[in-house]
């Protein structure tokens, strides 16, 4: 039995960055939560990233 907190609900939890600023509150959100949720709001940060530059590269369009 894992007491680690969900990550889907942490990714939940973390409003679309969409752009420079939104990252940068996103992160001053993020780093202004108890330590031992960090790294799950972290690791759902990349995830919207990732998934946002997947959309936008034009090599990954057919």
């Amino acid at each position: 039995m894992s007491t680690e907190p969900d990550r889907a609900a942490a990714a939940e939890t973390i409003p679309p960055a969409s752009d420079a600023s939104s990252v940068s509150a996103v992160l001053a959100e993020v780093e202004s939560r108890p330590l031992a949720e960090r790294a799950e709001a972290y690791q759902a940060l990349a995830e919207e990233l990732r998934s946002q530059l997947e959309q936008s590269d034009p090599s990954l369009r057919t």
